[in-house]
């Protein structure tokens, strides 16, 4: 019934960075105000291509963002969407807390950052993102910084933090 818990963290990143996608290209400001305004076309797509997350943005859209709103409504949406659904109830926060997630979402970090230009001179799809990312994380260097991070002790290591 419930989905390989291996496959948890994964998934759970796969919405942040979905949630990211949509911000970075589709975040417009209106009077001062942070808005997320995903066009309808934008919007059909995503049903189409990837069901799952549609919702997300059908949700958010046309609403104003801060970073607090975008944690809420992604942590929202992650529970609303994974726990109890395809994983046992209850594994989610454990997931979040997790250095595998920290992990996760410290190199999607690192693969904007270093994207970035690139990323604002091409409008791409979600799809194209995920095919980037995938493509950059089999590269030799990428693979050792990350091992680095899984063999560190520190659970912390991946937000830039020492815990002793």
């Amino acid at each position: 019934m419930f989905g390989d818990e291996g496959d948890l963290v994964k998934d759970i990143a796969r919405v942040f960075i979905f949630e990211n996608w949509a911000r970075f290209y589709y975040t417009a400001i209106r009077g001062g105000t942070t808005f997320l305004e995903v066009p309808e076309e934008v919007l059909e797509q995503c049903r189409q291509t990837h069901p799952d997350l549609a919702p997300l943005l059908e949700d958010t859209n046309n609403t104003e963002i801060t970073y607090e709103s975008c944690r809420k409504n992604v942590g929202e949406f992650v529970c609303r969407a994974l726990d109890g659904q395809k994983y046992p109830p209850g594994k989610i926060d454990a997931a979040l807390d997790s250095k595998a997630f920290k992990i996760e979402l410290h190199m999607f970090s690192m693969w904007q950052r270093g994207h970035e230009s690139y990323l604002d001179q091409h409008q791409l799809s979600f799809d194209d993102w995920m095919e980037m990312i995938v493509n950059w994380r089999l590269l030799d260097e990428v693979k050792a910084f990350q091992a680095k991070l899984e063999q560190s002790p520190s659970t912390d290591e991946a937000d830039g933090k020492k815990t002793h």
